[in-house]
Formats: structure tokens, sequence, C-alpha cells
């Protein structure tokens, strides 16, 4: 099924080697010029091994395309952290929550990618929201969720906004989805 965002019509565009692209703009980003600091929420957490890699590769993917589209340094500590920390030992698990925590709060925009809404996300938009850093949401689904339960619990439900366009479509799609456009590399 395509994503609420992404028309029947449209490729995914994916360019080849594209981890290694994301890296060497990441490492080439120009020195002493201050960019917009860009935090990626999305879901982390999975039941296999390869669902969390598959996630992952989804936060390498709204990386490469929140850099290209919002021209800032797009920040996902879960794009990486897995390799080190375990989220099934919960020591680690708040060890990468609050290091990612942490990150958010230099960050000057929030953007919540993917096609779900986990709790640690969920935290993560909860922070933002408590120190006024702007959240924008891409999944419609997910964007009516969030402010369904943001006014359930007592945030500001109209913190969050919604953007859609055919340029942020992938950020929009859940891994399972952007796994059909990493090819023979997928797990």
């Amino acid at each position: 099924m395509l994503s609420n965002a992404m028309h029947k019509s449209e490729k995914l565009f994916l360019p080849e080697n594209w981890e290694a692209a994301l890296e060497l703009a990441m490492l080439q980003r120009p020195l002493r010029t201050k960019q917009a600091r860009i935090y990626i929420c999305s879901p982390c957490r999975a039941d296999t091994a390869e669902g969390v890699i598959n996630n992952m590769k989804a936060a390498r993917v709204y990386m490469l395309y929140s850099y290209i589209y919002f021209q800032g340094v797009p920040w996902a500590p879960h794009a990486y952290l897995p390799v080190m920390l375990n989220d099934n030992f919960e020591d680690e698990r708040e060890i990468a929550l609050s290091f990612g925590t942490r990150l958010l709060m230099d960050c000057d925009l929030m953007l919540v990618c993917g096609d779900r809404l986990s709790e640690g996300m969920y935290g993560e938009i909860i922070a933002a929201i408590k120190n006024n850093i702007p959240v924008q949401v891409f999944n419609r689904n997910i964007f009516d969720i969030l402010r369904i339960r943001l006014a359930m619990d007592g945030y500001d439900y109209k913190h969050p906004y919604y953007e859609n366009g055919r340029k942020h479509h992938a950020l929009a799609m859940g891994a399972k989805e952007l796994a059909a456009y990493w090819g023979d590399e997928q797990i």
C-alpha cells in the first residue's frame, strides 16, 4: 500500500550508494557555518533485529531527504545508536533516549517521519513542545492521532503542523515501504 502522501505514479528517488552519499554530505558540511539543526523523530524499536535495521535505514533516508529539502543538519541518533546500545536492555534504552533528548534540546526543528507513532517518539514530541521546538508531521494519519493524543494528555495539540507535498512523500513512508527501494543491500 502506498503512503497517503505518495501518488501511485510517483517513485521515490534514492540515489545509488545513498548511505555513502549521506555520510559524505554530513562530513563535507561547511566549517564554521551554522546551519539549522533538524531532529528526525521516527520509530526505532522493532520485534526483530531485521526490523531494527530497517528502522535505522529508514531514519537515514529521512536524514538524506531532510538534508536535501530543509538545508539543515539532520540529527537522528537512532539511525546509528542501535549498533552500540541494545533497545531490549532498559538501561541501554535509557542511555539512548537521554542522548536523543539532549540532542533535541539543541535543535531548531523536529520532523516526525514514518507511518507509525511509537511511545519513544511521543516522548520526544512532548519534549519538543515543552521546549517550543516546531514539530512538523508528514503522515496525515500520524498527525491526526498525535493531535488527539496531545489534546487528551493536556498538551498543545495545535503545536505540531502537517506538511504534505510531493517532495516530502518519503518522509511520510514507513520502513517497510522504504525497504522496497534499498535493493539487494536490504537484510
